[in-house]
């Protein structure tokens, strides 16, 4: 056996192994945690400030997840009820705090079930604690909210009521 055939039969043995591999889970029942089911691309949004991606794709289906963007200037939190993503540089000016906010306004944005999206009044910081990096152009989703990686913004969206936001250094739009 020549040494090129050697590796073409083992590179055939791991394409087969991977292949299996991956259509053994079951999308209906994800593991819960924050890596429950396997990463694929997904169609970009133009206004993240990507190209449209090659071979679109659904978003990584979790239980919750505790990330942090590529930059490492913005950590998120995502969950069934909702999302939370605050920034450590910005360049936007938020409007005044609100009378009954007590504690730091506007250090991220966060939106839950049934509500609008909102600057947060927050004492904590989800910032420096993230361990997973969700890369560009790929998306997490937990219930109805979908958080996208842009190469110009955070978005993040409850699916059955639209509301949501976009963080970047540059902006915040709430909607």
């Amino acid at each position: 056996m020549t040494a090129a055939r050697g590796w073409a039969g083992l590179c055939g043995a791991i394409t087969l192994i991977a292949t299996l591999a991956a259509c053994s889970g079951s999308p209906e029942a994800p593991e819960p945690g924050p890596t429950s089911a396997p990463a694929a691309p997904v169609a970009s949004n133009a206004a993240l400030g990507d190209a449209p991606s090659a071979v679109p794709g659904p978003p990584r289906v979790v239980t919750w997840a505790y990330f942090t963007s590529p930059s490492g200037n913005i950590s998120c939190f995502l969950d069934k009820s909702g999302v939370r993503c605050d920034i450590a540089r910005k360049a936007w000016k938020p409007p005044p705090a609100p009378r009954d906010c007590k504690l730091d306004w506007a250090a991220g944005v966060s939106v839950y079930q049934g509500r609008k999206a909102t600057l947060t009044c927050a004492g904590d910081t989800l910032l420096g604690g993230a361990k997973e990096e969700l890369a560009y152009g790929q998306s997490l989703k937990a219930g109805l909210f979908t958080c996208t990686s842009g190469r110009k913004a955070m978005r993040c969206e409850d699916s059955e009521s639209g509301n949501g936001f976009a963080l970047a250094s540059e902006r915040y739009e709430l909607f």
